[in-house]
């Protein structure tokens, strides 16, 4: 449960009541306003503040695309700040007789950026970027984390206990200690490791994510990645790696851990091969062959090999595996191909498996009839009882999995689709876990890690 006080909660709901009809709007439950979110953690917070007018898209003047992950910068910051805050948030108005506190923002924006950061700094919410003078502003610069911390704590007059212990370990001496300990407090970060890293530039999403915390609106789930949960698995495993994604299909809200890591595939490669010959037939106008359907049944249900290599021989080898990695947009998957096994060194990432499935299955992004998702799902909930291991973990009696493991040396990972009994929702679950001395050692925490999932969504 997200840590307010009293204070706060009454403050967000005297003054956000006016904004919010009903509940929150899921991110995937009508059409978004951007393009380009979709499906990453973000998204939720980002489509809420667009819904009331407070950001704008990247690509002006269609504004189609939000650029999630494109660094922030000061003036951008000012103005999603001012916007919540006067939509809501208690700002007073802003008056055209305010002094000119920096000579660096008369040209932004025709002067906008200017307004925007003489109004904040008024309000005692900024500085300059050249202390002590603090006569420029910097509006293109990148935000940090620990200016952030300061700047939302500040303008939303936070506070947290003096019992609460900061999480963080590389705050001390800094000039965003106390606010960094506030902005925990109340969830405005939630990261698996314990180091704040003040100095990090801020991402547009996690902007959004942090000032939405900071109003005291919680648009999802409890996430079942919380950083205790991600420690512990580091003092157990500190010889292994562990990183995981979810997607929540009801509320439209997605997770994930240590999503920089890009471990190995071993056969959960066996899904974007399954995809690829199924794309095949698809683009073909046909259905799937015969001969195809005897490399997809053992691959799939059995994890069988041999049908890699056969499917790999009939289109083409290696270049075909990288042309589905591009035709299904997994940026942060490098496939490996050859007539043995050298496919399951392939590395990726929990996002771009995640990616994968909702397309597969899910229909995302349009890529698939529907008769082609229905035999992937036909496949993927039959996998033998041997290889059930997983995402299965934990998952109540009427709901149903499909599914494929990867595991082999070092490796055990699974991904797929965990299905609600109302047939319709559900949520697509990646957990992958590279180092083990073998692959079985790493079942049990791939169960747990699962199992963590299920316990949050599986309701």
């Amino acid at each position: 449960m997200t840590r307010r006080t009293f204070v706060i909660l009454s403050l967000a709901t005297a003054l956000l009541v006016p904004m919010l009809s009903g509940s929150a709007v899921a991110a995937d439950s009508s059409p978004g306003a951007f393009t380009d979110d979709d499906g990453h953690p973000g998204e939720p917070y980002i489509e809420w503040l667009a819904q009331r007018g407070v950001v704008e898209g990247c690509n002006p003047p269609a504004n189609t695309r939000f650029c999630p992950d494109r660094i922030l910068n000061r003036a951008e910051a000012a103005k999603i700040v001012v916007g919540v805050g006067l939509r809501g948030a208690g700002f007073p108005p802003i008056s055209d007789t305010l002094p000119d506190r920096f000579v660096d923002d008369d040209e932004i924006w025709a002067g906008a950026a200017s307004r925007l950061a003489n109004y904040l700094a008024h309000l005692g919410v900024i500085d300059g970027c050249d202390p002590p003078v603090n006569r420029r502003f910097c509006p293109t610069e990148p935000l940090k984390r620990g200016q952030v911390a300061k700047i939302l704590v500040g303008a939303f007059q936070l506070t947290s206990p003096d019992s609460f212990v900061s999480p963080w370990v590389d705050t001390a001496g800094r000039f965003y200690d106390r606010s960094a300990r506030i902005a925990a407090y109340h969830d405005m970060w939630d990261f698996s490791a314990a180091r704040f890293a003040g100095n990090t530039p801020v991402s547009r999403a996690e902007f959004a994510r942090a000032i939405v915390a900071a109003l005291g609106v919680d648009l999802c789930p409890e996430d079942p990645f919380s950083a205790a949960k991600s420690q512990s698995l580091k003092r157990r495993f500190p010889g292994q790696s562990f990183t995981a994604y979810v997607y929540d299909t009801r509320s439209g809200c997605a997770y994930w851990m240590n999503p920089e890591a890009r471990p190995r595939t071993a056969s959960v490669f066996k899904v974007m091969v399954m995809a690829g010959t199924l794309l095949e037939a698809q683009s073909e106008g046909r259905a799937v062959t015969s001969w195809e359907r005897r490399q997809l049944v053992p691959m799939i249900t059995e994890s069988a090999n041999d049908p890699v290599r056969a499917l790999w021989n009939h289109f083409g080898g290696s270049p075909w595996f990288r042309q589905q990695a591009q035709l299904f947009d997994l940026t942060q998957t490098r496939p490996v191909g050859d007539t043995e096994s050298g496919w399951g060194r392939t590395t990726t990432s929990a996002k771009d498996q995640g990616d994968l499935i909702r397309q597969v299955i899910l229909g995302d992004r349009g890529v698939f009839e529907d008769t082609y998702r229905d035999y992937a799902w036909s496949l993927m909930t039959s996998v033998v009882a041997s290889q059930t291991w997983g995402i299965t973990q934990g998952v109540p009696p009427g709901w149903v999995v499909g599914q494929k493991n990867g595991f082999a040396g070092g490796v055990a990972n699974s991904v797929g689709f965990v299905r609600h009994p109302d047939g319709a929702n559900g949520y697509v679950v990646v957990v992958l876990t590279n180092g083990w001395s073998t692959w079985n050692q790493g079942v049990p925490t791939v169960n747990e890690i699962a199992g963590w999932v299920s316990q949050a969504l599986a309701q």
